[in-house]
């Protein structure tokens, strides 16, 4: 079980409330799919992602983001239970669709780096940083659970 600071538990809730799930969701997928193009081959029902304009034009794209975000707000409610709440998704991630679970990391990565270029330094401190980064880094880990 992760330990939460008060300061972790108010900064993840303080930053998730700023958050736009459809605005952040989008363009951290996007940049998933232009900077790791590797990760693509999960994504073929989305159509045409053979470019940068391709993957920027995507429907099925901007809507998995928001997917995507939607299960971190899963796991904002669930914060203290975080690897019970994504047992069901990393047994789907694992057995069904066989994503490689380095893939987390690198999703996570994107959100944040998106999160850091919408909000700032202002908001996004380096306290804000650490407890968010912590935040993904449970999240990462349970997504992958089903694998180890």
């Amino acid at each position: 079980m992760v330990e939460w600071t008060d300061f972790e538990r108010s900064a993840i809730t303080s930053l998730w409330s700023k958050i736009d799930v459809g605005e952040i969701g989008s363009q951290a997928l996007i940049r998933l799919l232009i900077v790791y193009p590797w990760t693509q081959r999960h994504f073929g029902s989305f159509g045409n992602l053979s470019n940068n304009a391709a993957i920027l034009g995507n429907p099925k794209v901007a809507q998995h983001g928001k997917t995507v975000m939607a299960g971190l707000e899963n796991a904002v409610k669930n914060m203290d239970n975080i690897k019970n709440a994504y047992a069901k998704l990393s047994t789907m991630h694992s057995e069904k669709l066989h994503v490689d679970p380095d893939n987390f990391r690198l999703l996570a990565e994107c959100i944040s780096v998106v999160v850091a270029a919408k909000f700032g330094p202002s908001v996004f401190t380096a306290g804000f940083q650490e407890a968010w980064q912590k935040f993904l880094a449970v999240v990462v880990s349970a997504l992958g659970r089903q694998y180890h």
